[in-house]
């Protein structure tokens, strides 16, 4: 098969298996051994990765998504250790809830929020994971401010709760789930999660493992400019920037997002001034 190297990819990550496995798979299948992502998901997650191969790896530090968004399910009546649907169940009971009492509830989880942390997440307690800790029976709580820029009701039925998530990158949605419950007074426990946004992009310019394993690149390709959202410096002779030595620039060819010439600038303090410009073409 055709190798695939020193690309951004995005990737459908399916059920059951951890990020860490589903990248050694893609290793595999596009003969590249050096490979990264961004942005981990659960083994009961599915959706979208971001992944690095190749040199590009050096420049997943570079990369950052301020926002995520989830299609989740939550069902209510049933508590786990892991607040998930994969975790030991520690309680159970039957519960009387309806629609207007779940419509009353959300908009109190909208905005920044004091969202308590797992007690098995891959979060560090004096360098040791709470998930490593929890196992031991050591249960750390704390909490930590994030934020929830909407959360939209798609339905109710038999005590399951579908709702689509947009937050800022670190919320947990076993929290959100967990949280939820403690509100509506009864047991709740995530049973359901598919990521479909990171950042800018969606699961459906996402390729998958399929897709790969007949060598096909044409989908889920991204620019480095897109996913770094910093400007892209062309050089003529890249040499001497390779070994080392500094570029000074004065003036710059600018381009949009589209590559397409929209004028000239100056390079002065640190900024690109406008010397000339071309119309506008929406």
């Amino acid at each position: 098969m055709e190798k695939l190297t020193d690309a951004f990819l995005l990737i459908s990550k399916p059920y059951g298996i951890t990020s860490r496995k589903f990248l050694n798979e893609i290793r595999n299948l596009v003969n590249e051994k050096r490979i990264g992502h961004s942005g981990t998901l659960d083994p009961m997650a599915t959706g979208l990765l971001f992944v690095a191969l190749g040199n590009f790896t050096r420049l997943l530090p570079y990369v950052s998504f301020d926002t995520k968004e989830y299609f989740i399910e939550i069902v209510f009546g049933i508590e786990t250790d892991t607040w998930d649907i994969t975790g030991k169940v520690i309680k159970e009971q039957k519960v009387s809830l309806s629609e207007n009492d779940i419509l009353k509830i959300l908009p109190k989880f909208v905005g920044e929020i004091n969202q308590k942390i797992p007690f098995f997440s891959a979060k560090k307690w004096n360098g040791i994971e709470f998930y490593k800790l929890a196992r031991k029976g050591t249960f750390i709580e704390a909490f930590k401010k994030v934020k929830i820029y909407g959360i939209e009701y798609c339905g109710f039925h038999n005590n399951r709760l579908l709702l689509r998530v947009n937050c800022e990158s670190g919320a947990y949605m076993r929290s959100l789930a967990y949280e939820l419950g403690l509100a509506l007074e009864v047991s709740a426990t995530l049973s359901a999660i598919t990521r479909t946004k990171i950042g800018p992009f969606s699961i459906k310019d996402a390729t998958t493992l399929g897709h790969l394993k007949r060598g096909d690149f044409s989908r889920g390709i991204v620019s480095p400019q897109s996913a770094l959202g910093i400007p892209v410096l062309t050089l003529q002779n890249g040499e001497n920037f390779l070994k080392g030595n500094a570029h000074i620039l004065d003036k710059v060819i600018v381009i949009d997002e589209r590559y397409g010439v929209i004028g000239i600038g100056i390079v002065k303090d640190n900024k690109v001034q406008p010397k000339r410009v071309f119309p506008w073409k929406s």
